[in-house]
């Protein structure tokens, strides 16, 4: 009895010891998870940092396409409309603008609706950051160009989507650009690879096939911009706001402004890209 006791210690204390080595190789990270970690958390770091931009913006959503200038500030980004299908406004619809604008900097409930749009957009997508290293697995595809280096992804069957957000980015394969020097994110091309139900088809779905395309532009020694966001997917749920389901979205002439940029600047900015004459008439521009 007393060497049956002995032998139950010896194999209890050898579990204790062991179990911190077993676990460590049960959840060792293959090269490629560690990038795709690395990358996660210099996107995360970058956007905790302050940084505001202004740009222009060729928007193309279902028939409706935009050519739109895009101020960055503290209350969310504030846009102005310069063409629509390819026709610079009219007078009337200029003037149309000018007091959506106007009405946009005026009323509070306005604003802070813009803000919150915009949070949860930033907030939504840092979550879905944080779950790219665990809720696909990669393999490289192909050898490296440069710097950049290529990794085709597929679902972890091993991941259990924590949300119906999760789910849609779960539900997707497709490759993803790194900058395997700097540990930035270049780019992601994605497919849903089967329907996606949520309450049986009640609640929402998404519908196999849908494709996004996501690409980032270093814009600064230690700045990145989403230069093109291309979305086609059909059902009844789309994850962000600023967002629909058949959008395609080009970014260009990224222009700093300062992370203290007042509304009526930023407007000022809006109203110059507009025509300098409007500029002038609305108290000119001192960032561009």
């Amino acid at each position: 009895m007393m060497r049956l006791s002995r032998t139950i210690v010896f194999l209890a204390a050898s579990c204790m010891l062991l179990a911190p080595l077993c676990q460590a190789q049960a959840t060792a990270l293959t090269p490629q998870q560690q990038l795709i970690k690395d990358v996660a958390y210099n996107e995360l770091m970058d956007r905790e940092r302050d940084s505001f931009w202004c740009y222009d913006i060729d928007q193309k959503m279902g028939p409706k396409s935009y050519e739109k200038r895009q101020v960055e500030t503290q209350e969310g980004p504030i846009f102005r409309i310069l063409e629509e299908n390819g026709k610079p406004l009219s007078d009337s619809e200029s003037r149309r603008e000018q007091s959506r604008l106007e009405h946009l900097l005026d009323s509070p409930g306005a604003l802070a609706r813009n803000r919150e749009d915009h949070e949860q957009d930033e907030e939504r997508m840092q979550r879905l950051v944080k779950l790219m290293p665990d809720a696909f697995l990669y393999e490289q595809d192909g050898q490296p160009s440069g710097d950049i280096v290529t990794f085709r992804f597929r679902p972890n069957p091993d991941f259990d989507p924590p949300n119906y957000e999760a789910r849609v980015f779960h539900g997707m394969a497709g490759t993803i650009e790194i900058n395997q020097r700097l540990k930035r994110f270049v780019a992601m091309h994605g497919t849903v690879i089967e329907r996606i139900d949520f309450g049986y088809g009640l609640l929402g779905y998404v519908d196999k096939g849908g494709r996004f395309e996501i690409h980032r532009e270093q814009v600064g020694p230690n700045r990145w911009k989403t230069d093109l966001v291309d979305v086609h997917v059909s059902g009844r749920v789309i994850l962000f706001k600023s967002v629909s389901k058949d959008h395609h979205e080009v970014r260009t002439d990224f222009q700093p402004v300062p992370t203290d940029i007042s509304l009526n600047d930023a407007k000022r900015l809006l109203d110059q890209s507009a025509s300098p004459s409007e500029a002038e008439l609305h108290g000119g521009s001192k960032f561009r």
